[in-house]
């Protein structure tokens, strides 16, 4: 490694640490005030609430767009003093240039790697936990994709959930009268919210008298019942994709496909963990290029612009792929890599054009 890539490289990482210092303060600002209502009508305790903020900080966000910025702020500095221009000058191109910024990509990448396994599924877990335990209206418990929830007259039991869809598999629902007898019970095969009801389909509806034990069973071939229960619930009642590992994950589709259950979903999340940290490198390298091909003319907002705008653009189209593939338009691996391929032959087109 010469001079000049060690000079980049001590650049480039000391405007990563600013740059992800300051837009993790403004995000908890931000969230802070966004949730401060539910914060207090939660009733967390002040202590609770700041690791509730903490543990919610996006930072497998936050770390590619440090990148990228930090790579755009160096590269865009040394264009401003003429040090680019120097250095090809000098018969240094492009292609060299891009050396440092290819080598904090893939450290961002391991370290995202690190974070995702290691760090985020702790800190959501912690995030859901605390709010779960604050939440006075409905107490929920969770085992893999077992859900369970209590209600005022109430006990629903569903096997599986798809947060994607908003479907419960084997959705039952018990109740209970003044004295804790029961009274009916709902067995649905599928159910699906939709806005205040759920909508169930292939139904029995089993109703009890407590006096002489009489029963009336009725099947339904479609049911609809008012939200005894919110969706929000449901969500905070299952483990997400982003509380498990990649180990784990991988465990828990096998399970929930062993039982016979829907798995797309987790599948395009499965591979969305293992796309997403090279995302990192494609953006410090094209955020070089974007700074190297810059014109004299253009001011250093100009190329910040520029590269915000690419990374935005690129969540977009992640975001785009991922719903395609959770709707089974598009196989998981397709899903979760095309935005990856789309954007390295974007990169290696503007790293040419930079030359």
């Amino acid at each position: 490694m010469t001079t000049i890539d060690r000079h980049i490289i001590r650049e480039i990482l000391r405007y990563f640490l600013w740059i992800l210092l300051s837009v993790t303060t403004i995000y908890i600002i931000a969230d802070f005030f966004e949730r401060i209502d539910n914060i207090i009508e939660a009733g967390l305790s002040v202590r609770r609430a700041i690791l509730y903020l903490i543990a919610r900080i996006p930072l497998e966000q936050l770390i590619p767009a440090s990148t990228l910025l930090s790579v755009l702020l160096t590269f865009g500095l040394m264009h401003k003093h003429n040090e680019l221009t120097a250095l090809k000058t000098s018969g240094i191109s492009i292609y060299r240039c891009i050396k440092a910024p290819l080598i904090v990509g893939v450290g961002a990448s391991l370290a995202l790697i690190l974070c995702a396994e290691m760090m985020l599924p702790i800190l959501r877990s912690t995030a859901n936990r605390y709010w779960s335990e604050a939440g006075p209206k409905v107490q929920r418990a969770s085992k893999r994709q077992d859900v369970w929830l209590r209600g005022t007259d109430h006990i629903a039991h569903i096997r599986h959930f798809d947060a994607a869809t908003s479907s419960a598999a084997d959705l039952r629902i018990s109740f209970f009268d003044g004295q804790f007898r029961l009274i009916r019970r709902i067995e649905a095969r599928q159910a699906l919210f939709q806005e205040t009801q759920w909508s169930c389909h292939d139904v029995l509806e089993q109703t009890l008298d407590p006096t002489d034990g009489s029963s009336v069973l009725i099947h339904h071939d479609q049911l609809v019942l008012p939200a005894y229960f919110q969706i929000e619930d449901l969500k905070h009642g299952i483990r997400a994709a982003d509380e498990m590992g990649l180990l784990e994950l991988g465990e828990y589709i096998r399970t929930v496909a062993a039982e016979g259950y829907d798995t797309t979903t987790l599948r395009v999340d499965w591979q969305a963990k293992i796309a997403f940290p090279p995302v990192c490198l494609l953006l410090a390298v094209m955020a070089a290029a974007i700074a190297g091909r810059t014109r004299h003319h253009e001011g250093l907002a100009i190329v910040v612009v520029m590269g915000i705008g690419t990374a935005f653009c690129f969540w977009v189209v992640q975001s785009f792929s991922l719903a395609l593939g959770y709707a089974a338009l598009l196989p998981p691996v397709m899903a979760a890599w095309i935005p990856n391929m789309i954007y390295a032959g974007a990169t290696a087109i503007f790293v040419i054009r930079a030359e």
